[in-house]
């Protein structure tokens, strides 16, 4: 906990100085706006309101709700993204049948929301989906010693169960229709890591048979194959140099600007005046840095980084945690940990920005994971004290 509130103060001081260090206060201001609310919630919700509110959400609670954050996702990318024909263009049949908002009469619909964004939010947030319909039913007990599953937990948990396979199901088949291929990188982890999890016993047969696996891909030519179904539009030489590009622009403007940053939002106004990129071209649309650490330091600088790093640490352990709490509670902190994962994979050569809405999925992570231990802790509290009262009433 105390590692988490760190990270998150350390962050919301660098937003702070990133704005003054901004060369566009106004366009920063709206990410600033967006990023501080999360700070002050994740910072008032873990401390001195951290028991009332654990007291009244409960961990099903914060299952519906992410659940339903990915059928916001879901819909939202079949909605709004500007399908990449360019790399998938034999499903071009299926992009023209698809409903989009790119049809309205409106100019602010005509282009549609990047590709790679929309898939990695939808990969996001099918993690606790896929950790729900991976996860059988318990009706093992919850660390306060009492029934962990309610009355008719049963035929709710098999409607869940069936709600989330679909989320899953369709999450990644749209995931791929993107063509985001960090993305299906990142959502194919997570799947894995929850098989994996669920199954721990067996690790050593996993880490076999993952090595078995791709040695015979490989042997047999058809690794070559599969890697060039996923990347066919560009060879991996032009790709690799793309990123290379910008990210030597990223580290020269991290040198410059290490404690404050360039500021949010303004990385389209700052990088090709002040640090321009050799291959890529100003006709290349490039809107952040292509890696999450890269990407944090030259908006908000290095403490930035520092603060996200603990963070994302914070909450891993806090999720740890939860997977040996009640059903629930370990499915919520499961599908978080399934959620980082896809994001810390995504960020290795994308990021989901500081300076897009979508973001402020970091914070609920947050919320979600404390509340989720806070409640328990006020459960096997509860308890305690009832076992306490039953003693005395009994001795007397």
């Amino acid at each position: 906990m105390s590692l988490l509130r760190a990270g998150t103060g350390f962050l919301g001081l660098s937003f702070i100085v990133s704005l003054w260090a901004s060369p566009d206060r106004l366009a920063s201001l709206p990410w600033f706006i967006i990023a501080m609310v999360g700070v002050v919630l994740v910072l008032v919700v873990s401390g001195p309101l951290l028991s009332g509110v654990a007291r009244r959400v409960r961990p099903t609670h914060l299952q519906a709700f992410f659940v339903g954050a990915a059928f916001v996702a879901l819909g939202s990318a079949l909605l709004t993204s500007r399908w990449p024909s360019y790399k998938l263009s034999w499903l071009n049949a299926v992009y023209a049948f698809l409903p989009s908002i790119r049809s309205l009469p409106f100019w602010w619909t005509q282009n549609g929301l990047q590709p790679n964004q929309t898939g990695a939010m939808l990969a996001v947030c099918t993690g606790l989906p896929v950790a729900l319909a991976l996860t059988p039913p318990d009706r093992g007990h919850a660390g306060n010693g009492r029934p962990d599953l309610p009355r008719g937990w049963w035929s709710g948990w098999s409607a869940w169960r069936w709600i989330s396979m679909f989320l899953s199901i369709a999450g990644v088949m749209v995931v791929f229709m993107t063509g985001s291929r960090a993305a299906f990188a990142g959502l194919a982890v997570a799947i894995l890591f929850v098989l994996i999890l669920r199954t721990r016993r067996w690790l050593w047969a996993w880490g076999a048979g993952i090595v078995i696996s791709g040695v015979g891909l490989y042997a047999s030519g058809q690794l070559a194959a599969l890697f060039h179904f996923f990347v066919h539009d560009e060879s991996l030489d032009t790709k690799l140099v793309a990123r290379l590009d910008i990210w030597s622009s990223a580290l020269r403007g991290i040198q410059d600007h290490p404690l404050t940053g360039i500021g949010l939002g303004v990385f389209n106004e700052v990088m090709p005046a002040r640090y321009p990129y050799q291959t890529v071209g100003l006709s290349y649309p490039v809107s952040q840095a292509h890696n999450l650490f890269l990407d944090v330091a030259l908006s908000i600088g290095l403490l930035g980084t520092l603060g996200l790093a603990m963070l994302l640490l914070g909450c891993v352990l806090l999720a740890v945690r939860g997977l040996h709490l009640g059903s629930t509670s370990r499915l919520v902190s499961t599908g978080v940990l399934a959620s980082i994962t896809v994001f810390l994979v995504f960020g290795i050569t994308d990021q989901i920005s500081f300076s897009i809405p979508s973001s402020f999925i970091i914070w609920l992570w947050a919320i979600a994971l404390v509340i989720v231990n806070e409640r328990s802790r006020l459960d096997y509290a509860k308890a305690q004290w009832g076992t306490a009262k039953m003693l005395g009433s009994s001795l007397t």
